[in-house]
């Protein structure tokens, strides 16, 4: 008797805990920051910050590491002159996250760099990630607590008239 309430109940909440879970790994992927092209505004040194470079610099820094590179992303470490040295981590990324196997600090003069953006705090993308968090809790309690679906077997009828 018991097993068969378990398994009457496991249904539904498994069916839709299941994508409520995925919404919320997908979005808390996304991460809260965004890139801006740094356009009339220098970098200051400890901006994080993405480079888009040169087809030339591009190739000098893919037969280095041994993958194909278009943009690196590092924390600017000073400005010299029409360069910028970048401390940049190298290794395996994993669903958007570095693990760093080696650092290295790399000088980047402006005919390498074709952009130049500054990772920044985004409050639209923060928003989105807390009300679709906020949504899925709400979809899960709702799921927990029996609400939202009362055309399961056995329940009662919502409209006994």
């Amino acid at each position: 008797m018991l097993s068969s309430l378990r398994a009457k109940g496991a249904g539904p909440i498994h069916s839709r805990i299941g994508p409520a879970l995925f919404v919320v790994l997908g979005l808390g992927l996304s991460a809260c920051h965004s890139y801006v092209p740094l356009v009339g505004v220098g970098p200051s040194p400890g901006d994080a910050l993405r480079l888009r470079l040169s087809n030339a610099k591009s190739v000098e820094i893919s037969e280095r590491v041994g993958s194909p590179l278009r943009s690196v992303e590092g924390t600017l470490v000073r400005v010299r002159g029409d360069s910028l040295e970048v401390d940049i981590s190298w290794g395996a990324v994993f669903v958007g996250t570095v693990f760093e196997g080696r650092r290295d600090t790399l000088s980047f003069r402006s005919p390498d760099i074709l952009e130049l953006d500054r990772r920044e705090f985004s409050r639209t993308r923060t928003g989105l990630l807390l009300g679709s968090i906020a949504a899925v809790i709400v979809m899960i309690v709702r799921s927990i607590s029996g609400g939202g679906d009362p055309g399961q077997p056995g329940d009662p009828d919502p409209n006994p008239f």
